[in-house]
């Protein structure tokens, strides 16, 4: 059966490294209590960039859901907003393809 991956990278708005750690770390952790929150979340994988070489991005971030419908929920969905928040404030750039898996 097939689902629907949601493939995001983030690039951070941070000017030295310890900040970009801690929201880092920050951000990733919210993001990684999105699925006991909503259900229809099939997967959910966040990871931090660990080489900081020029380009890389800092969190990269895999949603499966069932559906485009399931997606939409997730996205609509109040605790995912409530990261979004998080992410308004603390993202400077980010990047998304959904790919069928």
């Amino acid at each position: 059966m097939s689902m629907l991956r949601h493939i995001v990278l983030m690039r951070l708005d941070a000017e030295t490294d310890e900040v970009r750690l801690v929201r880092s770390a920050q951000l990733a952790a919210a993001l990684a209590a999105l699925p006991d929150r909503i259900p229809e979340i099939r997967s959910l994988t966040v990871n931090e960039n660990v080489l900081n070489r020029q380009g890389n991005w800092d969190l990269a971030l895999t949603v499966d859901v069932d559906d485009e419908a399931d997606l939409q929920v997730y996205r609509e969905h109040p605790e995912h907003r409530r990261v979004l928040a998080l992410i308004e404030e603390i993202v400077a750039d980010r990047s998304a393809v959904d790919v069928i898996v």
